[in-house]
């Protein structure tokens, strides 16, 4: 038994790290024979592995048709990105209060690395730079349970959204953001947090419903003239 819940954590963590590094993209249809091809194991580890990722919103199974890696609609992120807003703010009022010199440290290295990763479109790899950057200020805050939510809501987002469709301007403008926060982060001002982390994740919701807009606008135009 213990074997075999091994085999499925595997899967899981493989089949999310496929997600992670494009190999699987949204939209994409999946075959848990194919995956379970790649990955050198079974097909029952991977079927319960994928039963799990559906539990948790990142794939979809809809009958006679099987699993796929479903789209982020307009709706889902502009409620996920509202849920963001209320616990990052509330994480990072708890982080300016706790916030250690080594912590400082820890995001300035953060900070650099997110500023490295250049590129002519917005790359995943960007995007999870960022992502350990909230979650470095978010285990920052002490706050265990918060952490493990927003973890949970960086992989409804992120797993299931094409990067490629974020506007190249946000690479500047998510720098300055990031930095505004280091000094208030610095400076213990709670306040001064809150509203950076508020209007830097309002700006992020912003250029990315803007993304999956344009997205629907092309798809119908194709739709319209096929």
């Amino acid at each position: 038994m213990k074997n075999s819940q091994t085999l499925v954590e595997k899967a899981y963590q493989q089949i999310k790290l496929m997600l992670l590094n494009d190999e699987l993209v949204a939209g994409q249809k999946l075959r848990y024979q194919d995956i379970a091809k790649r990955l050198d194991m079974s097909q029952t580890p991977v079927n319960l592995a994928l039963v799990r990722l559906e539990n948790e919103e990142l794939v979809h199974w809809e009958a006679n048709k099987g699993y796929s890696v479903p789209e982020l609609d307009l709706e889902e992120a502009r409620e996920l990105y509202e849920l963001r807003v209320l616990l990052e703010g509330f994480l990072v009022a708890q982080a300016a209060l706790r916030v250690t010199d080594d912590n400082l440290a820890e995001l300035r290295l953060l900070l650099d690395g997110h500023r490295s990763v250049r590129g002519e479109v917005y790359c995943r790899e960007r995007l999870w730079c960022d992502a350990r950057i909230h979650m470095a200020i978010a285990r920052f805050s002490g706050h265990k349970n918060g952490v493990s939510y927003l973890h949970q809501l960086f992989d409804r987002i992120y797993l299931r959204y094409r990067p490629e469709r974020l506007s190249i301007e946000r690479l500047t403008e998510a720098e300055q953001q990031h930095e505004d926060l280091f000094k208030a982060l610095t400076a213990h001002d709670v306040e001064q947090a809150k509203e950076v982390m508020t209007h830097h994740i309002s700006m992020g919701q912003q250029r990315m419903l803007r993304g999956i807009r344009t997205q629907v606008e092309e798809r119908s135009r194709v739709q319209l003239w096929g």
